[in-house]
């Protein structure tokens, strides 16, 4: 069988045709006594019963009457159902305004079988609701918040990719929300613009530059500028300088001196250009073949900003020890051995070899300047025929002389 608003109204009907308020005669005989009274206060006593008694009854009534008969009918959708008004069901009978028909007291009724009346009240409606098989009410649910998504405009933001460096330095700058729309500008501080939307510049020259992004509407409108939050800093280069000097004297080696003019540097780095680097501010180096080399020097400051400078060296004769070019083992006194003249008065540690100038075999070696080479196999086997033979000494004289050297020697018989 179909449930629905008349299943609804009539049990609600019948569950409230049988609910019957508690009764109590004490308080017939309350409201007796109190109408006795004449006074102006049990008056006003008695008035205040007879309202409490009057709202209660008619808050009753309008409860009954709401459920019961809303002008006769209930709405459903579309359709109107008519219904009866409630018929009142015969119940005990009331006593009447005077004295009750038996005289026996009765204990007056307590809170809480007031408040029994009312949760049977809420009973008998919540019956009616489920025997009806229509929904309960829904219960209130707390509203979710939603927050409003965030709008695509936002305030411009510049991120240059460095906010210092040396000069020289290319510096990109990204833009965030930028309009879509309208004229830009860049002033870069140092007097230099760009129309670009990301540019990317090279500051030439130290400062301190406040770069600034200019942008305006389609028609032109009002103009706003927008610096970078960084100042950018670029930082002095030192001056890089020297000079050099050779030192060409009899009986020492041929070196040339590096004079270190550079200004603001806290490090350099030194290149011969022949393949020999050195960090020391004030170098000499020996150049050990004849040609054309391009010496530089590259200075750094505390900042790491660096400068370069180089010159060109011009070197006339091979540096070979001061070796002479032959020898004559002859045990006549004159050049009867051969070790290069330089290692007598170095005073400095070597290691001497002599090498067959076709196999490389190990001939003679020595790192003692008082025992040179005799013309012999290890210098006491047998005679070395005469030709040409290769030579090297191994220096271990740090910068200055260290390195290796070589050269061919005649043996001469």
């Amino acid at each position: 069988m179909k449930k629905g608003p008349e299943t609804f109204e009539r049990s609600l009907k019948d569950s409230l045709e049988s609910f019957e308020v508690p009764y109590n005669s004490a308080d017939w005989t309350l409201l007796e006594r109190e109408l006795g009274k004449s006074n102006g206060k049990g008056a006003r006593s008695t008035a205040s019963l007879i309202l409490l008694l009057f709202g209660g009854a008619l808050a009753l009534a309008t409860t009954l009457y709401i459920l019961t008969n809303t002008e006769g009918q209930i709405s459903s959708g579309s359709t109107v159902v008519e219904t009866s008004p409630a018929t009142p069901s015969e119940g005990p009978t009331r006593p009447s305004m005077g004295i009750p028909a038996s005289t026996k007291r009765e204990a007056p009724v307590s809170d809480h079988q007031l408040v029994s009346a009312e949760v049977a009240k809420k009973e008998v409606l919540t019956t009616a609701v489920k025997a009806s098989g229509l929904p309960d009410e829904p219960k209130p649910t707390a509203s979710a918040v939603v927050a409003p998504a965030p709008g695509n405009k936002g305030e411009i933001g510049i991120r240059p990719s460095v906010t210092e460096g040396c000069p020289g330095t290319t510096i990109e700058f990204m833009v965030d929300n930028l309009p879509n729309q309208g004229n830009i500008l860049w002033n870069f501080g140092d007097g230099s613009f760009s129309k670009d939307v990301t540019p990317a510049h090279t500051f030439s020259k130290a400062g301190r530059f406040e770069v600034m992004l200019s942008h305006s509407s389609v028609g032109g409108g009002t103009i706003h500028n927008k610096p970078v939050s960084d100042v950018i800093v670029i930082h002095e280069t030192p001056d890089a300088a020297f000079n050099f000097l050779k030192q060409e004297y009899d009986n020492t080696i041929p070196s040339v001196h590096f004079e270190n003019r550079s200004m603001g540097g806290r490090s350099y780095l030194w290149d011969f250009g022949d393949g020999n680097t050195t960090t020391v501010p004030h170098p000499s180096h020996v150049y050990k073949k004849q040609g054309v080399y391009t010496a530089s020097v590259v200075v750094t400051n505390g900042a790491g900003c660096t400068d370069r400078i180089e010159k060109v060296v011009r070197i006339e004769e091979d540096y070979n020890l001061l070796a002479a070019k032959t020898f004559s083992p002859n045990a006549d006194g004159v050049e009867d051995s051969f070790i290069p003249d330089a290692l007598k008065t170095l005073g400095v540690k070597f290691h001497f070899t002599v090498h067959d100038p076709v196999t490389g075999q190990l001939i003679f070696e020595s790192s003692d300047v008082q025992r040179p080479w005799n013309g012999r196999v290890g210098g006491r086997g047998e005679a070395c025929a005469p030709g040409d033979y290769v030579w090297m000494v191994e220096m271990k004289d740090g910068e200055k002389l260290g390195g290796t050297y070589n050269g061919t020697v005649s043996l001469l018989r």
